[in-house]
């Protein structure tokens, strides 16, 4: 059994996953990444087991050629999606690919992702749409994902889902669900009437003021522990 910071690894990216399955970010398909501090490894899980059941025993190793050095069963066939973005980003310790219905929906229509909530002032004017629809399997189309991806912490995949990068699980879980969160508030506001954005001053603004909360993601994290856990999840 790994020991220490790679264990409690497993076990945070085991919890996320499951905990994003209860928030209906990620279903039966879909997967959260993260790389082994220190090298070129990467924990994920394996293809075809239950995202809401996943446990840290469950958890593969692979290396940045997706190649299973540790654990049983296959690695998911998108595998290359994550294994690029680290190879592109070594900033990047952690990944997620993800379906979620909303966030998903602004590929598919002719108009901006617009910020209409204060906490969506980071995803104002950086979302990048990656056309390729089908499933990232190659390190060619993994590639292309991390180009389209760039320096920015989130890229939509055309009709097809999300790719969201953090430097930790606790701060890729809060980003999750707040893209999800943007993307139902700006189709609501839609629904109400003529939509008005976040101003590049109030985006500023905003910028500011939420960079004195450094502790946002930890709060996130611990509120959905304990709801997870109320719940049966966890």
């Amino acid at each position: 059994m790994p020991e220490g910071d790679s264990w409690q690894l497993r076990e945070q990216l085991a919890a996320c996953t499951r905990l994003l399955v209860m928030q209906e970010v990620m279903d039966f398909s879909g997967h959260v990444s993260a790389r082994i501090p220190g090298s070129d490894r990467v924990l994920i899980q394996p293809r075809d087991t239950s995202r809401a059941a996943l446990t840290a025993e469950d958890i593969l190793v692979v290396d940045l050629d997706c190649n299973v050095l540790e654990g049983e069963g296959p690695a998911p066939s998108e595998t290359a999606l994550h294994t690029c973005v680290y190879r592109a980003r070594p900033d990047a310790t952690t990944v997620c690919h993800g379906h979620p219905t909303m966030s998903t929906l602004f590929t598919t229509v002719d108009r901006p992702f617009p910020a209409v909530r204060n906490f969506a002032y980071r995803f104002a004017g950086q979302l990048p749409v990656h056309q390729d629809t089908t499933h990232i399997r190659t390190q060619r189309q993994g590639d292309a994902v991390a180009e389209t991806l760039a320096a920015h912490r989130v890229c939509l995949l055309r009709a097809h889902g999300t790719v969201v990068v953090a430097p930790g699980i606790e701060e890729l879980f809060m980003d999750c669900l707040d893209l999800e969160e943007a993307a139902r508030s700006a189709l609501y506001a839609s629904m109400l009437g003529n939509v008005l954005p976040l101003t590049d001053r109030e985006i500023e603004e905003l910028r500011a003021s939420y960079g004195r909360s450094d502790y946002r993601a930890g709060k996130v994290w611990e509120h959905y522990v304990h709801k997870g856990k109320q719940a049966g999840v966890l």
